[in-house]
Formats: C-alpha cells, sequence, structure tokens
C-alpha cells in the first residue's frame, strides 16, 4: 500500500517511518499537514496515518483534505489526546484505528493490519459494485436494444426466465388484435422503397402506442400489419374491453396517419380490423437456431382470418369478444354499437362463424364484410 503518514515527533515518525518500510510499504512521510499534502500532490494513497494534534492544520483537517482526493483511503488517527469531539469526528471519517500514545509496535502493526483488511475490503466491495452497476447497465441496453424487435413484456419474460421459453406455453385467455393496411400490395407496386418504408414506420408508430395504452402486449410486426394480444388488466378490465377499445382509438387515429401521409404525398391509407376472444398460449416456435416468442391458439387463428374479411375502416368481432363485452360495453370509450354479420364461411372451419361489426366514433355500422378472399384483394 501507498502510506500517508504525518507525525510531528521525529523520532516516531522515523521509527513508524521504518517499520512500514520493512512491511514493503510505500512511504510519504511529513511532520505537518501542509507538508503532508504538498508531498502527496496528485498520487493516490490507500491509507493515511496522522496525529491528531499538528502544527497549523490538525488530523482530522488532513484527513479529510486527502479523502477529497482519494476517497477511498483508510484513516488512522494517533494522539496522546481525546475527546469528545474528536470521536464524534473520527467516526464521521470513518476512521479505522484510534491509536493512543503511548502505544507498542505489536498495536501498531495490529492496526496496520485492519487497516489492510479494510482497505482489501473496501476496494473488492467498490470492484463488485461498480460491477454490479456495468452489468445493470448492460442488462437495460440489452432491454431496450431487444425491445424495438419484440416489445418489452416479452423482453421481460425472456430475461426473467432461468431458461429458454418452453417450446409450449400455459394456456390463457386472451383478446388477439390484428390490424393491416388495405391494398398494401397495390401500394408496394407503385411506391418507390424509401416512400415504402416511411409509410410503414409512420403507420408503426401510431398503432404501436395505442396497444400500449391499452395494456396490450405486440406480438409481432407482420410487414403491412400487426399483431397484439390482450389478456386482461390487474384491475379486472376485461381482455376484450382492451382490444375493442384499442381496435376503435386504431381507426380513429388513422386520420392522423391520413395527414402525415399527405405531408410526405403519399397516397391516402385505410385499415381493417379482426378482434377475437378465446384461449392462447404464449411459446417459442421455430428451429434451435431461430426460434419467435409468439401466442399460438384458435384465437389467434380466427382474429386473422376476421381481419381479412374486414373491409377498409371496418372492425370485424368474433362471437366470443361481444359476448365478453356485452355487460362492459360503456367502459368501451367511443364505440357507438355492434352489429351482427352474415354467418361468415371460413376457409378451414367446418362451421360457419358468427361475427359483428363494431361501429364506432365516425364510423357506422355497415352490416357487412369484404366476401373476396384476401389473396385476390391486393391487401
Amino acid at each position: 500500500m501507498k502510506i500517508l503518514l504525518v507525525e510531528d515527533e521525529r523520532s516516531m515518525l522515523f521509527t513508524l517511518t521504518n517499520l512500514l518500510k520493512q512491511r514493503g510499504h510505500e512511504v510519504i512521510a511529513a511532520t505537518s499537514a501542509e507538508k503532508g499534502l504538498n508531498d502527496l500532490g496528485e498520487q493516490q494513497v490507500d491509507l493515511v496515518i496522522s496525529d491528531l494534534r499538528l502544527p497549523g492544520m490538525d488530523g482530522i483537517g488532513l484527513i479529510k483534505k486527502v479523502k477529497e482526493k482519494c476517497e477511498d483511503a483508510v484513516p488512522i488517527i494517533i494522539s496522546a489526546y481525546g475527546s469528545f469531539d474528536n470521536a464524534i469526528d473520527a467516526l464521521k471519517l470513518n476512521v479505522c484505528d484510534f491509536l493512543r500514545k503511548p502505544f507498542d509496535l505489536v498495536r501498531f502493526e495490529e492496526a496496520i493490519a485492519k487497516a489492510e483488511r479494510r482497505r482489501s475490503e473496501l476496494i473488492t466491495s467498490k470492484s463488485y459494485l461498480s460491477q454490479l452497476q456495468e452489468n445493470l447497465i448492460d442488462e437495460e441496453r440489452k432491454r431496450t436494444i431487444l425491445s424495438r424487435f419484440v416489445s418489452r413484456p416479452v423482453v421481460e419474460s425472456i430475461l426473467s426466465e432461468a431458461r429458454e421459453p418452453a417450446p409450449s406455453g400455459k394456456t390463457q385467455k386472451v383478446s388477439v388484435l390484428f390490424v393491416d393496411i388495405s391494398g398494401f400490395t397495390g401500394l408496394a407496386e407503385t411506391l418507390d422503397q424509401e416512400s415504402l418504408v416511411m409509410l410503414l414506420n409512420t403507420f408503426y408508430s401510431t398503432v404501436e402506442p395505442v396497444v400500449r395504452q391499452n395494456g396490450g402486449l405486440l406480438d409481432k410486426f407482420m410487414g403491412d400489419g400487426i399483431m397484439a394480444v390482450f389478456s386482461g388488466s390487474t384491475d379486472g378490465q376485461k381482455s376484450s374491453v382492451q382490444a375493442v377499445s384499442a381496435a376503435i382509438q386504431i381507426q380513429l387515429q388513422a386520420d392522423k396517419l391520413q395527414s402525415q401521409m399527405q405531408r410526405f404525398s403519399l397516397p391516402p391509407v385505410t385499415l381493417h380490423l379482426g378482434v377475437s376472444t378465446g384461449r392462447a398460449a404464449a411459446c417459442s416456435i421455430g428451429s434451435e437456431e431461430f426460434a419467435n416468442y409468439t401466442y399460438i391458439g384458435d384465437a389467434v387463428n380466427l382474429a386473422k382470418q376476421l381481419q381479412e374479411l374486414a373491409r377498409p375502416g371496418q372492425i370485424v368481432a368474433s362471437a366470443a369478444t361481444v359476448k365478453e363485452l356485452s355487460e362492459e360495453l360503456q367502459n368501451v370509450p367511443g364505440l357507438q354499437g355492434l352489429h351482427q354479420l352474415p354467418p361468415l364461411e371460413i376457409k378451414g372451419r367446418r362451421e360457419e362463424v358468427a361475427a359483428y361489426e363494431v361501429s364506432y366514433d365516425g364510423k357506422a355500422g355497415s352490416a357487412g364484410v369484404c366476401s373476396t378472399p384476401r389473396s385476390q384483394r391486393g391487401s
């Protein structure tokens, strides 16, 4: 260790200096606080040993000055005098030991050994805290980066697990929302790449905050659309209320989206949405090298199919969603009505599906859906 030793009795200064050097320490020795500080300069020390009473600045003042530049320095006070006030000042400075004169060299060596342990513990603790802070910063950096590609709740779920997400997760009741840009295939054919990317980013920036503010989990971006999952809130709000509220707000945001498009001389866009309520499971799907963390289940499939059948500007909800909403209609901002549609024939399903159009402020129900499959209508 590098030690600053200040003692105005020259014989004691000489003795203690030699003893410390024999123990392998580097010693800066001085007979006054002022000279000790001057000799120390900008150097860092591990230990400061000082007599309490010194000509000029006293030992307490010296230790304060040293710790301003060497905050990890461990102090030891030497004094033939002691008072309650001195003891309080020493405690405030976290003094390692208080040696009363006269003391023998054995006692002095014990104090040095104690200071060495204190210094070692201090450095270990500081290194641990520094590493912990670095790990926390790195962890948050990972979360921030990951949450740009996967929603933050999914990131937290993945990072909180000691192992990789299970291939099949716990099934739960959720409401699933799909949002899609109408006629996107035609837009992609006519717009240059830069304009197309700008359109999509504007769309995502409009939709994502609405999903989040309504308690939803943005499961994925899907080219010209998004999938969001709602599982209800801790205060008892049902998932169907969250999903339909988000759907209406997204459609109302479409006007803002239109003005954004006009600013950049982009063509107008409309959105079509599907909502379904039912059982689904969050799980990891894919290969060993590449996997996607997502929700799967009949509620997901049906929501996607209803979105594909919805007309531009339309929200189509499943019967299960409407049933759950029946006692919560007043809790859905902007909702004007639910209009039952003719039974829908959906490919892959044995029976026709009951569905409803959600009418909202600024959009009255049309009681119809697009009968042409999505693959044939350029969306």
